[in-house]
């Protein structure tokens, strides 16, 4: 719930170094055309609809694992500055499971803006360069209906996996330095896009059941995309709020 501590919260990680950086990478998008050369052996399914190319895009940010680490070290800074120089004796009158939950909320926003960032950096991109200057499809949808529920899914998948970073990064973060708390954002990361390609693990990362999506079944596998999510996120997030309740000042 969006109230005024989690708005006071929001205010003061919007004004941190990190974030600005972090925001910073939701403009990558516009690289692409200059960094591309020619694209006409390039059309794919990823360049035949704006939505599409979003997909990919997101993925590709998630990947590149920089935007997490940044991510990551915001996150650590958040709970770790504030607990290490005692600021949070200033919050003895307030529940600190509030604390805590304004804090995730807060980085939540931060992340939904780096997400609605993206969209219009890719938005510019694909048809403001990428249509005039390599004749890329115009469509903002793909015409095939299974493309569009599997650009859906994966675009889902990616967001999901940014939360359960973030709460993991929080819940090691309170009882660790940033570095350690970086460190399990990046290795959980690595992780998450390297695991799909492994037959024996495959199956424990959201974005495989993505990838992997067949006619007729886009509400069973947006289902267990979410089940599976909840797994990592759930656990973590109470872990995390545990952990910060138990802080001595």
């Amino acid at each position: 719930m969006f109230n005024r501590l989690t708005s006071s919260v929001f205010q003061s990680i919007l004004k941190r170094r990190d974030t600005k950086i972090f925001l910073s990478f939701c403009l990558l998008p516009i690289l692409v055309p200059f960094l591309a050369g020619n694209m006409e052996d390039m059309k794919t399914d990823y360049t035949n609809s704006f939505f599409s190319f979003f997909d990919i895009t997101l993925l590709t940010q998630y990947r590149l694992t920089i935007p997490v680490l940044i991510f990551s070290i915001l996150i650590s800074s958040v709970f770790r500055d504030e607990i290490d120089s005692k600021i949070m004796f200033l919050y003895k009158d307030i529940k600190r499971s509030k604390i805590f939950n304004a804090k995730i909320l807060g980085l939540f926003l931060v992340y939904i803006l780096y997400l609605f960032g993206t969209f219009f950096a890719t938005f510019i991109t694909y048809y403001g360069i990428m249509l005039p200057r390599f004749g890329v499809d115009s469509n903002f949808l793909p015409s095939s209906s299974i493309l569009v529920e599997k650009s859906i899914l994966s675009i889902l998948s990616v967001v999901l996996l940014n939360l359960i970073t973030t709460v993991m990064v929080a819940m090691v973060s309170i009882k660790s330095k940033t570095l350690v708390a970086v460190l399990v954002g990046i290795f959980f990361t690595l992780f998450a896009f390297t695991a799909p390609l492994l037959i024996g693990v495959k199956y424990v990362i959201p974005t495989t059941y993505a990838n992997a999506l067949q006619a007729g079944e886009f509400g069973l596998t947006l289902f267990i995309i979410i089940g599976l999510s909840c797994i990592y996120f759930l656990p973590s997030y109470f872990s995390a709020r545990k952990n910060f309740e138990r802080i001595e000042f």
